[in-house]
Order: C-alpha cells, then sequence, then structure tokens
C-alpha cells in the first residue's frame, strides 16, 4: 500500500522516526491546518454580521439567506467533484488552486458594492473552499500512517471546527471595530502565504489514476439535484410554499438519476463500493446525522442572542465561547486516545453527550446563560470526542487511490446535513411564529417587543433542538454498530 511509504511514528510519537519524513508530516499538518481554518472560519464569519450587511447594503430576506448560505451551497456541489478531480490530476495541485481562489474572492467579497455583488463573492469564494474541503484532509491521511493518523486529523478537525464557532468571535470584533469589510480583507495575507507555501512545500505521495476520465454527466446530475433541494428548502424558510413540491421533487429526481448514473459509470465520481464496507458506510450516516443534528446550532443562538437579548454581535459572539474551547481541549485528546484504543466507543459516546447537551438547551427556554452554556461545554465535548476518531477510522477504511473522492464524501455528507439542519430548524420555528416574522428576525427587526414574540422563538428553539436530540441519539446507535477500527479490511475492491 502507498501508505507505506511513509515511516511508522517512533514509539507512540505522532511524527515519522525519519527527520525528512516527520519535516514533511509537519509541513502537511500546518499547511493544511490553515487551510480547514480559512475555509471553516469563512463559514460562519459573516453570521454575526449579516444584519449590518443587510442594513448597509440594502439586502432583502431572501437575498441575505442566500448570502449566508450560497458559500456552502458551493462547497457541498462542488466537494465530489473536485475530489474525483484531485484523484486524477493531483491533490497538492488543486489545493494550491484552492487557496488563490479563496484569497481572490475574499477581496471581491470586501469590496461588494451590493448584495448581488457580496453574493457572487461568496458563491466564487465556496469554490475556492471546496477545492481546500475536498483535499487538505486526503493530503493529511497520505502524509500520516494510521498510528499517528488520529492525533494529525484531531488537530486539523480542531481547526475546523474552532474556525466554524470562533468566526462569530472574530466576526463580532471585527465588525465593531474595522466594519464588515474586513471579515473578508483578513484572508488575503493569510491566503496568499498559504498558496506559496503550498507551491514550495508540499509534495505530491499518492499515485494519481491519471488514465481515468471524468465523469461529467455524474456531477451535472449531483449539482442540479442538490441546488434544487436548497433552493426549495429556502422557499420554505422564506414563507413561499408553491414551488417547494416541484423544487423538492426535480431536486430528488436528480439525485436519483445521479446514483443511477453512478452505478454504471466506468470512472464515477461517487465510488459507491465503498459503502460496502460497514465502517465506511456507517461512520458516514452518523457524520451526516450529528451535522443534521447540532448544524443550525450556532446560528439559531447567535440570532437570538441579537434577536432578543439585545445583544451586539460581539457579545453574541463571546456567549458561544464554551462550545469553542470544549472542542479545542477536547478534540486533540480524542484524536490521540484514537489511535490508542480505536475509535468506536469514543465517536458513539461523544453522540451520547451531544444529545445530552441539545435536550439541555431545550429545556433551558432561554431563560438564563448559565445552563445554555452548560449545554454548550457538552456539546463542544461531545463534537471533540466524535470527530477526530471518526474521521480517523472512516479515512483508514480506504484504500490511498480513493482517498480523494472519500475525503470529498465526508466532507459532503457533512456539509448537506448542516444545510439541511438549518432548513429543519428554521422551518420548524416559521412553523411557531410566522414565515415574515420570522424573516424580520433574521433580518434584524424586533420582534420580541410583544412578550408573545419572545415566547415563540423560545417554543420554536425547543422543538428544534428536541428534534436534534433524537437524531443524535439515532447517530450514536449507528456508530455503535459499525464495528471497529480494527476490524476494518486494509484495501477495497474499488472498482
Amino acid at each position: 500500500m502507498l501508505i507505506g511509504r511513509v515511516a511508522a511514528p517512533a514509539g507512540e510519537g505522532s511524527f515519522s522516526s525519519d527527520p525528512a519524513t516527520a519535516r514533511h508530516q509537519r509541513v502537511v499538518l500546518i499547511n493544511t491546518t490553515i487551510g480547514a481554518l480559512m475555509a471553516s472560519l469563512d463559514a460562519s464569519i459573516m453570521t454575526v454580521s449579516l444584519p449590518t450587511i443587510a442594513r448597509d447594503l440594502h439586502t432583502g430576506v431572501g437575498l441575505m439567506l442566500w448570502i449566508m448560505m450560497g458559500y456552502t451551497v458551493m462547497i457541498t456541489a462542488l466537494l465530489l467533484p473536485f475530489g474525483r478531480l484531485a484523484d486524477i490530476h493531483g491533490r497538492v495541485r488543486l489545493y494550491g488552486i484552492g487557496f488563490v481562489v479563496f484569497t481572490l474572492s475574499s477581496a471581491l467579497c470586501g469590496f461588494s458594492p451590493s448584495g448581488t455583488f457580496l453574493l457572487v463573492g461568496r458563491l466564487i469564494q465556496g469554490i475556492g473552499a471546496a477545492l481546500l474541503w475536498s483535499n487538505s484532509t486526503a493530503i493529511l491521511t497520505d502524509a500520516f500512517p494510521r498510528q499517528g493518523r488520529g492525533f494529525a486529523l484531531g488537530i486539523n478537525q480542531v481547526a475546523a471546527l474552532s474556525g466554524s464557532v470562533g468566526g462569530l468571535l472574530l466576526g463580532g470584533i471585527i465588525t465593531a471595530t474595522l466594519g464588515w469589510r474586513w471579515i473578508f480583507f483578513v484572508n488575503l495575507p493569510i491566503g496568499v502565504f498559504g498558496a506559496l507555501w503550498t507551491f514550495i512545500a508540499l509534495r505530491e505521495i499518492a499515485t494519481m489514476d491519471r488514465g481515468e476520465r471524468f465523469d461529467w454527466s455524474g456531477m451535472t446530475f449531483f449539482v442540479v439535484g442538490i441546488v434544487l433541494l436548497l433552493l426549495g428548502l429556502t422557499e420554505i424558510i422564506e414563507g413561499h410554499h408553491a414551488l417547494v413540491p416541484w423544487l423538492m421533487g426535480a431536486g430528488a429526481i436528480g439525485l436519483l438519476v445521479f446514483f443511477w448514473v453512478e452505478s454504471r459509470a466506468r470512472s464515477p465520481m461517487i465510488d459507491l463500493k465503498l459503502f460496502r464496507n460497514r465502517l465506511f458506510a456507517f461512520g458516514n450516516v452518523s457524520l451526516f446525522l450529528n451535522a443534521l443534528a447540532r448544524g443550525a446550532l450556532m446560528f439559531l443562538l447567535t440570532f437570538a442572542f441579537q434577536g432578543f437579548d439585545g445583544n451586539s454581535p460581539l457579545v453574541a459572539g463571546i456567549k458561544m465561547l464554551p462550545l469553542s474551547i470544549a472542542i479545542i481541549v477536547v478534540g486533540p485528546i480524542a484524536g490521540r486516545m484514537s489511535d490508542r484504543i480505536g475509535s468506536r466507543e469514543l465517536s458513539s459516546g461523544g453522540l451520547l453527550i451531544t444529545a445530552v447537551s441539545l435536550v439541555l438547551l431545550a429545556v433551558s427556554g432561554l431563560s438564563g446563560y448559565t445552563l445554555l452554556a452548560v449545554g454548550l461545554v457538552l456539546a463542544g465535548v461531545g463534537n471533540g470526542l466524535f470527530n477526530s476518531p471518526n474521521t480517523s477510522a472512516v479515512m483508514g477504511a480506504v484504500p490511498p487511490d480513493r482517498r480523494g473522492v472519500a475525503a470529498s464524501t465526508r466532507t459532503l455528507l457533512f456539509n448537506t446535513g448542516q444545510l439541511f439542519s438549518m432548513g429543519m430548524s428554521f422551518a420548524i420555528l416559521a412553523g411557531v411564529m410566522g414565515a415574515r416574522e420570522l424573516s424580520g428576525f433574521l433580518a434584524g427587526a424586533d420582534v420580541t417587543a410583544a412578550a408573545s414574540g419572545h415566547a415563540a422563538f423560545a417554543h420554536g428553539l425547543t422543538e428544534a433542538f428536541m428534534v436534534s436530540a433524537v437524531l443524535s441519539v439515532v447517530a450514536a446507535g449507528l456508530s455503535a454498530l459499525r464495528g471497529s477500527q480494527e476490524s476494518a479490511p486494509t484495501s477495497i475492491a474499488a472498482r
């Protein structure tokens, strides 16, 4: 196997005993951590600034929602195509191009004169982030053997998750001190550094499938299906139900055709045979359900803190810190523990802790911050215990020449779960509050002058968190049924 080219780490260390290999492993770890941090940071950094941006650029609610979701939509739609292209043309090359695209589009967003211009910039930024996401995990997995992979992925995942949560605090600070445009300008020096370092220092380890063809028809049906489904969810959030059945139905048909095409393609974009491996299949399904359960958590609480607690963007970001700190502390510990004892118990236990945290958030009724803070800490602990062990097990269950598409599949399911989580949660809120009142709330209007507005939002949040808790329990059960990492095969008949 190709991974045998990397020397085994000395003792219980995480890096190779060979100095040259260890040096390259450190470069890979730091560089991919920067990429993961940038891509995840910009998924959330706008959240606390959205009311300010909406007022400054005079955007309507529908456009504002797409400015928020368009970034993740592009990542979700393009992860699999880019992962497959990376398996054919090289992961390091496309990863470096991702830095370039991300940096240039960040400048475009910062100089946006209108909401439409900002949306275009965010969509292009999502293309760059998809190039980073689809390759960073695969590059890292190629560089580290199984004994040290959990620790390395733990560091990488902590950066991604901390960026996702830390973006809330950073967005609040930047918006309050420099203005919202600087939430994009801060990417420029980091992106330039990351691009140059990638092209200079990173080397390709895995052998590429240069003789295979790219699956253009599969990519087309996948992108069309995902976009139509997300448009349907947006219509639900806005309270426009006439087109929802048509959009959702067309999206579902597009994805069904995608799977039919993939099952017959000579060089499929997503290798369905990988799901014959029980660990890979159950690990990815539990990942999707975890994202579906908690994907909207930050958005809901951030809007709640600003909407009827009257907090500034900065204070709202500070209140989310317990979640970020818990992830930072637990993530690397869980990754190193998974290298020693396996991943199944850690991942399953983390999902159960997440379920408990969501129940606490549900019963808090948003009355008082203490119980909310405890729930956020437990959510961070649960997520830290689940993510890096689960990622290590899932990526270790596939052969090296399929890790590009495997990494893209994993991130695709995570992002899809998050997007559907937002749609599900906001649909519940709209059902309780009414679409118009919810839209005004998201746009920054004060809908809580009356006590009924406060009670309706709190009730909707309680329902959303309880549904998410049930999903977390189901995810924990599936994670426990997947089998142990040690029993996973070392290779899969991918073709």
